[in-house]
């Protein structure tokens, strides 16, 4: 074989081996890029089965409320306490003697700081919406249409942040961001458009799971001399769906 052949064969089959190469890197890129679009919605999936398991939740909570057109943000801290799908309570520390409570009559909202010497009662199937965490984390795919944004840091942690755009209109929110904790599944930080454009970050901290709750932290007794806005009254009660 002459030197010449010899160096179109080395030639030939360097060029055969990138081919071979190349075609293998084009059917793989296509199995990769589709098993990372496939595991991006399953850590929601993953913490949505976790609410849904967990008997209890407690966790300390920042929330900043932003109205578009009135400059500056009102800033309110306070924990947040679940047990199962029914039963929830937002008690805040700032302003201190807030709370919004689902026991087992109604949803109370009692907010002295704004809405001095009454108490709102709601039934279930409007009060509900307060517990935002249920609405985003009860059936996140059937209910919104998802979208993974790039990961984030939140108090140090990695993050899988996803937007959420109700499928229907009429919801309590326009959109929804979620960020939750790629090695432990839990929300860590929620952003919400209302109707109104108003924005709602809540930031949560020290979430703890299944643990006994304080015992009377899920009732509520509307304080002495209080008006009691009984809207469940009005409009027939009603169970939570």
């Amino acid at each position: 074989m002459t030197g010449a052949w010899r160096s179109a064969v080395r030639i030939t089959a360097r060029a055969g081996r990138t081919v071979i190469v190349g075609a293998t890197l084009s059917l793989l890129l296509p199995l990769t890029l589709s098993a990372q679009q496939d595991t991006t919605p399953t850590l929601l999936r993953r913490a949505s089965v976790r609410y849904r398991e967990f008997a209890s939740l407690r966790g300390t909570f920042v929330q900043t409320l932003t109205n578009p057109g009135v400059s500056g943000a009102r800033t309110a801290k306070g924990e947040l306490f679940q047990h199962g799908a029914l039963h929830f309570a937002l008690r805040y520390s700032d302003p201190a003697g807030d709370a919004i409570v689902s026991d087992d009559s109604a949803v109370w909202v009692y907010l002295p700081s704004t809405m001095k010497g009454q108490v709102l009662k709601l039934p279930r199937a409007v009060g509900g919406n307060f517990d935002f965490i249920s609405q985003l984390l009860s059936l996140p795919t059937a209910e919104f249409e998802t979208k993974a944004l790039p990961d984030e840091k939140i108090d140090g942690r990695t993050t899988g942040v996803y937007e959420l755009v109700p499928k229907k209109n009429g919801g309590m929110f326009q959109k929804a961001r979620l960020w939750i904790g790629r090695a432990d599944t839990l929300l860590w930080q929620v952003e919400t458009v209302e109707p109104s454009g108003m924005l709602r970050t809540v930031r949560f901290s020290r979430i703890r799971l299944d643990g006994v709750l304080p015992a009377d932290v899920l009732r509520f007794t509307p304080p002495a001399g209080t008006r009691i806005i009984d809207q469940a009254a009005m409009m027939g009660g009603g169970k939570r769906p």
